[in-house]
């Protein structure tokens, strides 16, 4: 009887161990999940008469149908939508706000110009939700990233460059006839180089080259700051304060966020002289640089394996998870186990209702301060007394993982 309850409780270990994981990954069947839309909108065209590759044996903009006119930028759609899934498996912050913006098109644009697809339009709604339910996940900026942001914009420009001036090709001089034509002047004009061989002389037509320049200066602007901004940014920091040391990773601490607790332990182990690793985001690392300068510092996110490999977690003494999010911290402590790292694991709870929750991942430490400060409130207010040893006591009630002994050392 009791092997068979010792099988069961095996058994149901696997099954919560599997579950976690799966749940850590949550970011790749979210990028799955949004990637089908595009699957939906390419299946949709190749099931209308309109064949969309026709686009460049089109010589004469009287030669296209009006339905192709349709189909071309839902196509395009479709594509955008796979190159912002592509960073939803990397968890880049701008991939998901350009996700659910392109949700946001994909289901208005379906329910006007194709309401007979209604699996498209709630699969869309589905996926809309799902990016907002999971949106503190998404949290990591990357030069990639901005890379595919830079591309979305740069091809969304072409494209409606080339058709406008397809579009009001009567009113240039000479007449703008054939799709090379028009895509030459796209270029030309997005660029401002502006060589003078073809020239609007129609109001519409120089409004629309007006409304190109100023789009091609902005679109530009941008791709280069969100790609080379951070490049140039960490290689001017590298200028001004030197290249900085890297610590030796060894028999160190690590500490994973900048709680309130965090930031005191820092202090403590620093005057210590206790060798420190601190993970931060990029988010929190510019706004604590003032706090961060002389320390050995890893940018990223600290429940990323990747990232606390790079911090040393395989030699180090201790993973702190001190951030101010308890989910976060339970996370920091799956993948320090996950990674098989001999270091002991402490997980701060902000929120002592967390505490079962953030037991559950098995930390070596629970810290609970919220806790230890209620419990010494309410002895105050009811009259107790309050020693060393009802400190003692209260303490180990709210530090979970120690022993007296260790307490007392």
């Amino acid at each position: 009887m009791k092997e068979h309850v010792s099988w069961i409780r095996w058994v149901g270990q696997i099954i919560r161990r599997f579950t976690k994981w799966l749940y850590t990954l949550r970011h790749i069947f979210v990028a799955l999940f949004v990637l089908g839309n595009s699957g939906l909108i390419f299946h949709t065209i190749y099931g209308l008469p309109i064949n969309l590759f026709t686009l460049f044996n089109v010589r004469n903009y009287a030669q296209i149908n009006v339905s192709f006119l349709t189909n071309a930028p839902y196509f395009m759609l479709g594509v955008f939508i796979v190159m912002s899934s592509v960073g939803l498996f990397f968890r880049a912050r701008i991939s998901w706000m350009i996700s659910f913006t392109l949700m946001l098109i994909n289901i208005f644009y379906t329910a006007h110009i194709h309401p007979q697809q209604t699996h498209n339009i709630h699969y869309g709604i589905a996926s809309l939700i799902l990016l907002f339910m999971v949106r503190k996940y998404f949290s990591k900026s990357s030069v990639a990233a901005g890379s595919i942001f830079a591309l979305i914009s740069v091809i969304t420009l072409l494209l409606t460059s080339t058709y406008g001036a397809l579009y009001f090709g009567d009113g240039f001089n000479p007449k703008i006839t054939s799709l090379l034509t028009a895509f030459y002047y796209a270029i030309e004009t997005m660029s401002t180089v502006g060589y003078g061989d073809i020239v609007p002389v129609t109001e519409p037509a120089r409004l629309f080259t007006i409304s190109v320049i100023v789009s091609g200066i902005t679109v530009f602007a941008t791709s280069a700051t969100s790609v080379l901004g951070p490049v140039v940014h960490s290689g001017f920091e590298r200028l001004v304060k030197g290249n900085s040391k890297k610590m030796d990773r060894t028999n160190h601490f690590i500490i994973c966020g900048l709680s309130s607790l965090g930031i005191n332990t820092i202090k403590q182990l620093t005057e210590r002289k206790q060798p420190i690793t601190i993970i931060v985001s990029p988010r929190i690392q510019q706004v604590a640089k003032d706090q961060l300068e002389g320390l050995d510092v890893v940018v990223g996110d600290y429940s990323d394996g990747a990232i606390l490999t790079q911090a040393g977690v395989m030699n180090a003494k201790a993973v702190l998870a001190l951030s101010d999010d308890d989910a976060d911290n339970a996370f920091i402590v799956l993948s320090a186990i996950e990674l098989a790292s001999s270091a002991r694991t402490v997980a701060l709870v902000n929120e002592s209702k967390n505490i079962n929750k953030v037991k559950s991942v098995n930390p070596d430490i629970v810290i609970s301060p919220q806790q230890f400060a209620s419990d010494i409130l309410a002895r105050v207010l009811n009259g107790e007394s309050i020693d060393s040893d009802s400190i003692v006591a209260s303490l180990l009630h709210s530090v979970q993982g120690l022993s007296d002994n260790e307490i007392n050392k």
